[in-house]
């Protein structure tokens, strides 16, 4: 390195006119299929960054594969989750700034570049955070609605005071340790072990979202594992996350617009497939809860609607706004139990503390 350098609060380099060392770490569980895709890309734009990928336990070769291609291997005893899997790497990492990538997504050419130029030009910015990008090769209508949907929450979000996403997102190396990185005890396996860390991260300095830095994800989606995704590893343990903190982010896609969508959402699938049987009843107010609750979701779901217009088509933006009422149902209501739940384990804690 050359140029001038001074110490960070975090007792790192911080960096006038150099270029900030950055080293890269991957989780990978049984992901032998997608390193050949994932990890080639780094190593024709990495310009010197150290790849670490650390083998959570995988039973189908995922080791050899990484090794095979140039990575630095890092191999757990037994199955663990990503959280850990990225302490680990971590551990082993000395540069000033830690990439983590998630095995099954391929880095766009310039990330690295970018990830360098925002922590050489931006002194003060603790992490950053990327996004999917538009153009997944898994083509089924479950793989494109979540990869477009994360997309276009991730381009929309607020650019400062971000929060933080694993799957592709840096954080200097001082604030990681700092913060004590990853929860690797509350969250055993894939859940929202990144978003928590943010929450951690933001009380060190600035953070943010280049909507940018993108990744291509590689992931075949099903509409099981789409609703164990949503409900397991999305909205039970952030509701536990926001019950704790007492704060609602209104960012993503808890955002304001959001709130009110995923709460009339069960009422415009009503008005879609139940306003027709009940229009014998009361033809007008039938068409009139089916306009009111139709019309009301589709405004609010308007940028989204729009978005996938361009991206993939009125047909698919369609079955996608219809998905999104079912996605919205489920999480609302997962969300809702767990703060029923959470109500009632305090007053039964306070009925045992007064007898």
């Amino acid at each position: 390195m050359t140029g001038q350098t001074k110490r960070d609060s975090f007792g790192q380099r911080d960096l006038i006119a150099t270029t900030p060392e950055v080293a890269i770490v991957i989780p990978a569980y049984n992901a032998a299929h997608f390193l050949p895709r994932s990890l080639p890309p780094l190593f024709q734009a990495e310009d010197g960054a150290r790849i670490v990928v650390v083998d959570a336990g995988s039973t189908d070769g995922t080791a050899g594969v990484a090794a095979a291609l140039g990575a630095q291997v890092i191999r757990l005893p037994q199955r663990e989750g990503p959280a850990r899997a990225r302490n680990v790497g971590a551990a082993e990492i000395e540069a000033d700034v830690i990439l983590f990538l998630d095995a099954d997504c391929v880095a766009h050419p310039d990330v690295i570049g970018r990830v360098r130029e925002l922590f050489q030009n931006e002194m003060d910015l603790v992490s950053v955070t990327g996004s999917y990008d538009s153009d997944p090769p898994e083509s089924n209508f479950f793989s494109e609605y979540m990869n477009l949907r994360h997309h276009f929450f991730h381009q929309r979000a607020q650019r400062e005071n971000a929060t933080f996403w694993a799957g592709c997102g840096a954080v200097r190396r001082g604030a990681f340790l700092e913060a004590g990185g990853f929860d690797s005890e509350r969250y055993p396996r894939p859940q929202i072990e990144d978003i928590e860390l943010g929450v951690r991260l933001r009380r060190l300095g600035r953070t943010c979202l280049d909507p940018d830095l993108q990744v291509t994800h590689l992931k075949r989606w099903s509409l099981r594992s789409v609703v164990n995704t949503d409900i397991r590893c999305r909205a039970i343990p952030w509701t536990h996350l926001i019950l704790e903190s007492g704060k609602m982010p209104n960012d993503l896609n808890l955002g304001w617009s959001q709130r009110i969508a995923a709460a009339i959402a069960p009422l415009a699938l009503v008005a879609l497939f139940a306003a027709p049987a009940l229009a014998w009843v009361n033809w007008w107010g039938a068409f009139a809860l089916a306009i009111a609750t139709l019309g009301t979701s589709v405004v609010l779901h308007a940028d989204m609607l729009r978005s996938f217009v361009a991206l993939r088509g009125v047909g698919f933006a369609l079955r996608a706004w219809l998905f999104q009422q079912v996605h919205l149902s489920y999480s609302s209501a997962s969300m809702g139990l767990c703060v029923l739940f959470h109500v009632a384990r305090g007053r039964s804690g306070d009925s045992t503390r007064t007898t």
